[in-house]
């Protein structure tokens, strides 16, 4: 690439001061240009931080010329009414996780993106780029561990009070992660759609049918704090997934309690284990790599970034004229199980998909 790709940025919260500010920062392939923010000082605080003109006015991004790329990071509830604006701009669009919060409006971007020709992608996507990930892809594909019978997605956190209203870095008050209407949920849209799309992608099925239970046992807030979900996939494979941001004792002074996380594939023929960026496999075949009827630990040295070589691959989309090589379908197949999750939770019965 002659040049790099220029990057807009619309919302510089949490997640564009933490993540993406940084990625932008050491990517071979794109650049910074611009930033935008309903808040004066927090754009002003990211602008002396990153040293990129920030404003104000939407339009200071969506109208410069070097912009070819809109990353949204802003409340979840706003995803899709400004990568659609940023569309009608003919700029290309990433959005944070979640795409929208709710279908609705998960397809209106999709359709603007499309209609104008421009490429749209959901930031999640980025988890696959994990180099346990992406060999435990390749791993099912293999047949490794035979048809896949069920999976499990099970992890709990301890968020403190702060966190509704500030976040982790309290750059911003704000009140709307705790509004089920402008945040679409709690922990499992909040943090656990990652799993749901690194499962989903590493498996290729689809979610047929969704059973949930939630509540809200410790935090003062619309959204839940405690969540489980029963799953059918579409060959008839199950699954569950059990979060929480609520209990005590969970990621405490940076002592993970392991037995209460993890995620898991079961196979007809093998079992894959997501432990801490290792992958532990058990095989009943004749996997090269693999042990035959024991137990393997799979450890990886590369790709310790997989944001930014998210970030990198979309640039040189961009650049090279091809498509997204995570596309918003992906991202809307993830939303589409996390919508009819909550839908179910709030009918008390189960809900097939598609919705």
């Amino acid at each position: 690439m002659a040049k790099k790709v220029g990057f807009g940025l619309i919302g510089l919260g949490e997640i564009a001061y933490k993540s993406t500010g940084e990625l932008l920062q050491k990517s071979e392939y794109a650049r910074m240009v611009v930033g935008v923010d309903v808040v004066d000082h927090v754009a002003k605080s990211y602008e002396e931080t990153f040293k990129i003109p920030c404003s104000t006015n939407l339009d200071d991004v969506l109208n410069h010329p070097e912009v070819e790329v809109v990353i949204v990071s802003t409340p979840h509830f706003l995803h899709a009414p400004l990568g659609i604006q940023a569309a009608n701009a003919g700029k290309h669009v990433i959005v944070e996780k979640p795409m929208a919060t709710t279908m609705e409006d998960c397809d209106a971007l999709i359709a603007a993106c499309k209609k104008n020709k421009v490429l749209c992608s959901a930031k999640e996507g980025a988890v696959r780029y994990y180099p346990a990930a992406l060999k435990a892809k390749e791993l099912v594909e293999q047949g490794a561990i035979g048809e896949v019978m069920a999976v499990k997605i099970e992890g709990v956190s301890n968020k403190p009070v702060s966190y509704w209203t500030g976040g982790y870095t309290n750059r911003v008050h704000t009140t709307w992660r705790m509004a089920k209407a402008q945040a679409g949920g709690g922990i499992l849209v909040m943090n656990f759609i990652y799993d749901v799309h690194r499962m989903l992608f590493i498996t290729g099925l689809n979610v047929k049918r969704v059973f949930t239970e939630m509540d809200t046992f410790r935090t003062d807030a619309e959204v839940e704090d405690f969540i489980t979900v029963t799953l059918r996939f579409n060959n008839g494979a199950l699954g569950t997934i059990t979060a929480s941001s609520c209990v005590p004792g969970a990621r405490r002074s940076g002592i993970r309690g392991t037995e209460l996380s993890g995620n898991r594939i079961f196979g007809t023929a093998g079992q894959i284990v997501f432990h801490e960026g290792e992958l532990l496999v058990f095989t009943e075949k004749d996997i090269d790599g693999l042990k035959k009827d024991d137990w393997t630990t799979l450890t990886f040295d590369g790709n310790l970034y997989p944001f930014l070589t998210y970030i990198d691959h979309f640039a040189m989309s961009v650049a090279e004229g091809r498509p997204a090589e995570v596309p918003a379908e992906e991202g809307r197949r993830t939303l589409e199980v996390l919508v009819a999750a909550y839908r179910s939770g709030e009918l008390h019965r189960p809900v097939d998909l598609p919705l």
